[in-house]
């Protein structure tokens, strides 16, 4: 009988159904019951837990559609966003000042945004010098090319369907971004995730780079 794996955020062993009632991929149950949190979450702390603590120390971060997988002591400061709730922020239209931020984190928010090109180029101008962009794209981005839909698409209403050309299609390199795909492990479902940062400074690449596993990028 296989171990039952704890939960690497909140350390609980006991696992339900996801969102729609779904299985992982794996056929797991994915939803941790005690911290809620699913493959997604549980892949991006095993990630971030293997950077060194001072790259992270010093940062002002935000997360939107803020979830379990980050810690607030990892940062300086941090702050969250609740589309809709607590601190709201329209991501086409971000009312905050020019390099406000040194971590920016998204976990599938860019596909419920309609003008999602426009929403990268505001986290880009609120990012600082030294910013580093996270986004994890649910699912995730194995298709050759991005899908885009007029209005919201399928069972979560989404505006796109991320592919392997989401880094050209928000015109990372354009914005003078270095982009970084790291392929990380849920150690509860064993699902694999495609994380993708996009770094203002190359050499914050070279660091993720020598310490997380990556395609290239």
């Amino acid at each position: 009988m296989k171990k039952t794996v704890a939960c690497n955020i909140c350390g609980g062993t006991q696992y339900e159904r996801g969102p729609n009632d779904r299985l992982a991929e794996t056929g797991a149950l994915p939803r941790c019951s005690s911290c809620y949190s699913l493959e997604r979450h549980r892949s991006l702390r095993a990630c971030l837990s293997r950077v060194p603590a001072t790259m992270l120390s010093w940062r002002r971060a935000i997360q939107f559609a803020p979830d379990r997988s980050l810690d607030q002591e990892w940062f300086r400061s941090y702050e969250e966003s609740k589309y809709g709730g607590v601190n709201s922020i329209d991501l086409q239209n971000i009312g905050r000042r020019d390099g406000s931020y040194d971590f920016i984190s998204l976990s599938s928010v860019l596909e419920f945004v309609f003008d999602d090109r426009t929403a990268f180029t505001e986290l880009v101008r609120i990012a600082s010098p030294l910013c580093i962009i996270h986004c994890t794209f649910v699912p995730s981005p194995t298709a050759a090319a991005t899908q885009h839909f007029g209005v919201p698409h399928g069972a979560f209403g989404r505006y796109h369907h991320y592919g392997v050309d989401v880094a050209s299609w928000l015109d990372a390199e354009s914005h003078q971004l270095t982009t970084m795909v790291v392929v990380a492990t849920d150690p509860v479902t064993e699902v694999r995730e495609n994380i993708h940062f996009f770094c203002r400074q190359p050499n914050d690449a070279d660091v993720l780079r020598a310490c997380l596993p990556t395609d290239g990028g």
